[in-house]
């Protein structure tokens, strides 16, 4: 019976043993570098969407208040990094709406901005959640 020393020293029993070993570590490998791709891409696109977010665009959206909405509730889904803080988000929703302060009632409707990447998902995403929800 032929025998096969493997890498690390091991003796390993015949052939078919040693193809198995192989094909095991080549499987292994694989999987790892299909993981690091992955991985690669993910933190690679965020990237590349940070650096080319100047076309923007500044789009407008009506919300209706529900109860226990306040104006912060509301500016924090929609607020982005375009502004300094959720002041001055919240301060441009109040002059938007001409309200004499931050004041809001349930079953009223307020005028939000927002900043968009690509405006056929935004145009999407409105029409899914006012046709189909």
């Amino acid at each position: 019976m032929n025998r096969i020393v493997d890498r690390t020293g091991n003796v390993i029993k015949n052939q078919r043993e040693y193809q198995y070993s192989r094909k095991r570590v080549c499987i292994m490998g694989a999987v790892l570098l299909v993981c690091l791709i992955t991985f690669s891409i993910l933190f690679l696109s965020k990237t590349g969407t940070a650096e080319g977010s100047n076309n923007r665009i500044k789009l407008v959206t009506s919300v209706e208040i529900k109860k226990g909405d306040t104006l912060w509730s509301i500016a924090s889904k929609y607020v982005s990094y375009e502004y300094n803080d959720m002041n001055e988000y919240i301060n441009e929703i109040i002059d938007c709406n001409n309200l004499p302060d931050d004041t809001i009632h349930t079953g009223n409707y307020i005028v939000v901005s927002y900043y968009a990447d690509d405006l056929r998902w935004y145009a999407i995403r409105d029409f899914v959640n006012d046709n189909l929800l």
